[in-house]
């Protein structure tokens, strides 16, 4: 962690939110999301999770962070650095929620975008943030992922850098041969063995070989940006299942599936 850790709990407010200004364009119309709450921000609770001074509770979506310890597990890798990138970003701000798709969980917490204010009154989207910023990757669900794209290309951007938790061994994209100490929601990456187009269900199948795409008609046709070929590389992102012996992972969008470049 070291070095990389350091490196961003010491960042100031200031020159935190310095590199974030490039995210601030066309954030006061947002355009592809619908405006919801306003408030200032007065509590954070983990790396995607803050308050606002209204008592509104606010998951960040389409981005998770790594985890807090609860009953009394540890913290996952770099959960306290998500928490302080958070934080530095936005506490006490001046902020506005937007909504993409679902607004509210099951614990009655609002899931949304969050547009804050920096001392010179410029927009800061947090989700971007932190994702640029090597805090937090993209986790998208079907009822919520708008941004998707714009959130992966963040993401690909910090991974590249080593910013953040991708300079940690523990989050690494893996191999479909490298899933022995895999955490449950993983990024996996290889080649794209095969493609079978009559499934009830979508799911990835990882093997050593390869990873082997059962299509499923239900959820649509895939994105624009896919270029889905045997023999090039995916990348697949979900929580593994292992029930039946074989890992797979199921896919509910096209969010969870990309093809890097080479």
């Amino acid at each position: 962690m070291g070095r990389t850790a350091g490196t961003l709990l010491a960042t100031t407010r200031r020159g935190a939110l310095f590199g974030a200004l490039a995210l601030a364009a066309g954030c006061s119309s947002e355009g592809d999301l619908s405006p919801g709450e306003q408030g200032r921000i007065a509590r954070i609770t983990d790396g995607d999770v803050l308050g606002l001074d209204t008592g509104l509770k606010v998951r960040l979506i389409e981005i998770e962070a790594p985890a807090p310890g609860y009953d009394g597990r540890e913290d996952q890798p770099f959960a306290k650095e998500a928490r302080a990138a958070l934080a530095g970003a936005g506490m006490g701000r001046e902020a506005r929620l937007w909504y993409g798709g679902l607004s509210r969980d099951d614990y009655g917490r609002a899931l949304a975008h969050v547009i804050a204010k920096d001392e010179t009154g410029a927009d800061i989207w947090l989700n971007g943030y932190l994702a640029r910023q090597g805090a937090a990757w993209v986790r998208t669900w079907p009822d919520n992922a708008r941004r998707a794209r714009k959130l992966l290309a963040l993401e690909d951007e910090a991974r590249k850098a080593k910013r953040g938790l991708w300079a940690l061994d523990h989050w690494r994209i893996r191999a479909p041969d490298d899933l022995a100490d895999a955490p449950a929601f993983a990024i996996i990456e290889g080649p794209l063995a095969a493609i079978d187009e009559t499934s009830a269900e979508m799911f990835a199948l990882l093997a050593p070989s390869g990873i082997r795409l059962d299509m499923s008609g239900k959820i649509g046709a895939p994105d624009p940006e896919l270029q889905l070929a045997t023999g090039s590389r995916v990348r697949i992102r979900g929580r593994i299942d292992t029930s039946d012996g074989s890992p797979k992972i199921r896919i509910t969008h096209w969010a969870q599936v990309e093809t890097p470049a080479s």
